[in-house]
């Protein structure tokens, strides 16, 4: 075989090689694809990120930052018509310890969700396990949506974590409302009569370390007394019974009723709360150890304007804790005003002012922001 015939042979085995690996490579391609639309069939991803500028303005000093105060990542399947996962990964910035400043991923949810039969009155009924919403904050925040601007009221003053680890259950009542209302208004926790959350929790939140052995009740009944005349309003009553969460396991008890009204044009809520002690364990007397009374209301209401492009919001929260015979009072003010782009997407500007009593240890603050939201 001569030179020539040798070099053809060589140039039709390669031809023939790369057809056989292209053609390979394609069908392997597609049985990876097959399995991965498969795989993503039922399956959802979505994000939820704030992230701007704010100033501070201390007594003596001031400072002002770009901040990403947090970014949520969520991807949820559903495994069968009756049992939903979900994962959410949570970004925020380290304010303490040796990592202060560094940004890092935590887990806020990681929980199987099974779905339970509508029985009568009980309506969608589900059982969350895991590292699960609890039964106040996941409802405030479907009618207050400035989470942007920071924690709500019993969250910010660490009377309930917005989530934990342990069992969930929540329940509709009575049906559901009309679709025009869940359209226009609201379509989370639509309940025509209202709606339950109950659970056992860790106790201090899902970024903290279970400190002790003690495991948390928490609760929430809302109710719609007029569902027809006045589907808007509702009367909720939310509490827990427990301990603060470190080694001295302190008490920790709260109750609180709130009435809120949602419209197409504007939200209204107002709240109270009475309580010994806080989640965190902090609200204690250093010499006794015994957890402090403490007590307040918020408030908070949105007008929408201009089509519903433009929200006005306010926000009042005061806290009264009782230490060493002598009230501490404290005041927040938020003030602000919202653009709507698309969807949950929105810039803000607000100011925050917390103002204490001249006898309560710590220092006033003022908050200029312009913020962000992105909800892709």
């Amino acid at each position: 075989m001569n030179y020539k015939s040798i070099q053809a042979l060589a140039l039709s085995l390669l031809f023939s090689m790369s057809t056989f690996a292209s053609t390979e490579k394609n069908d392997s391609t597609e049985v990876a694809n097959v399995v991965l639309r498969k795989w993503l069939d039922g399956s959802y991803l979505s994000s939820q990120i704030f992230l701007g500028y704010q100033y501070y303005n201390f007594p003596n000093s001031g400072a002002n930052e770009f901040v990403v105060k947090r970014g949520y990542i969520n991807f949820s399947k559903d495994i069968s018509p009756f049992i939903v996962g979900r994962i959410t990964p949570d970004i925020t910035i380290d304010q303490e310890g040796d990592g202060e400043g560094d940004v890092e991923l935590r887990l806020k949810y990681c929980y199987m969700q099974f779905k339970i039969p509508t029985w009568s009155f009980i309506t969608e009924p589900s059982i969350y396990i895991g590292q699960v919403f609890t039964p106040w904050i996941e409802f405030e925040e479907k009618i207050n949506r400035y989470r942007v601007e920071g924690a709500h009221f019993l969250n910010r003053i660490k009377q309930t974590p917005s989530a934990d680890f342990g069992v969930t259950f929540t329940t509709l009542i009575g049906g559901k409302l009309d679709s025009d209302y869940r359209k226009l208004v609201n379509s989370r926790y639509a309940g025509k009569f209202g709606s339950i959350a109950i659970g056992i929790y860790n106790g201090g939140g899902y970024h903290a370390l279970e400190k002790n052995s003690n495991k948390t009740f928490q609760w929430r009944v809302s109710i719609r007394p007029l569902p027809k005349s006045l589907t808007g309003f509702q009367l909720s009553a939310t509490g827990v019974i427990g301990k603060g969460n470190t080694n001295l396991s302190p008490q920790w008890n709260m109750k609180s009723i709130a009435l809120s009204y949602e419209h197409e044009w504007f939200n209204i809520t107002g709240q109270g709360y009475s309580a010994i002690g806080d989640y965190a364990g902090c609200l204690i007397d250093e010499t006794t150890g015994n957890s402090l009374l403490n007590k307040g209301n918020s408030a908070f209401a949105e007008i929408k304007l201009l089509k519903k492009k433009v929200s006005l919001i306010g926000r009042y929260d005061f806290q009264n804790v009782k230490s060493n015979g002598n009230w501490l009072h404290s005041t927040r003010y938020i003030a602000g005003i919202a653009y709507h782009l698309t969807g949950r997407n929105k810039i803000m500007l607000d100011y925050n002012q917390l103002v204490h009593s001249n006898n309560h240890p710590l220092a006033d603050e003022q908050l200029f922001e312009i913020l962000l939201e992105l909800a892709l």
